[in-house]
């Protein structure tokens, strides 16, 4: 158990100790500027102030890519493999159907033939009956 609240006190110490360093930076900037210090470096600090809040959410989501990209990469490569398997077996079994299609067309045709032949035979009897009830009627 030990290793699991290290792990929850680093996830949950990091951004705290970030926010903490980002803060005090900012504090020292703000007292520097007040105190004149800054202002020989003002033409390379403007640009800084002006760009800085877009590049930093530009680094945040560099950094949410880099973070949460592989694993979203991994998961959608294993539904494509999952889905390319389902698509074998469908393709696997819809040709096993066509095969069972075809053998019950050919037992049909087979079963139509001995109606047929039953059919034939029937009516061979009734008249071999008739023959005979009017072989014997003479």
């Amino acid at each position: 158990m030990v290793p699991a609240n290290e792990s929850v006190l680093k996830k949950t110490a990091a951004p705290a100790a970030g926010a903490l360093v980002g803060t005090s930076v900012i504090v020292l900037l703000v007292e520097m500027a007040k105190s004149g210090a800054l202002e020989q470096y003002k033409d390379l600090l403007a640009p800084l102030i002006g760009w800085g809040p877009g590049l930093l959410i530009l680094a945040g989501f560099f950094w949410l890519a880099h973070s949460y990209a592989p694993p979203l990469i991994a998961t959608q490569r294993a539904t494509a493999t999952a889905l390319q398997k389902l698509a074998d077996t469908v393709e696997y079994n819809s040709g096993s159907q066509h095969d069972l299609v075809l053998a019950m067309q050919v037992n049909s045709d087979k079963l139509e033939q001995v109606r047929s032949i039953v059919a034939d035979l029937q009516e061979q009897l009734h008249q071999l009956k008739e023959d005979w009830r009017n072989g014997r009627a003479q």
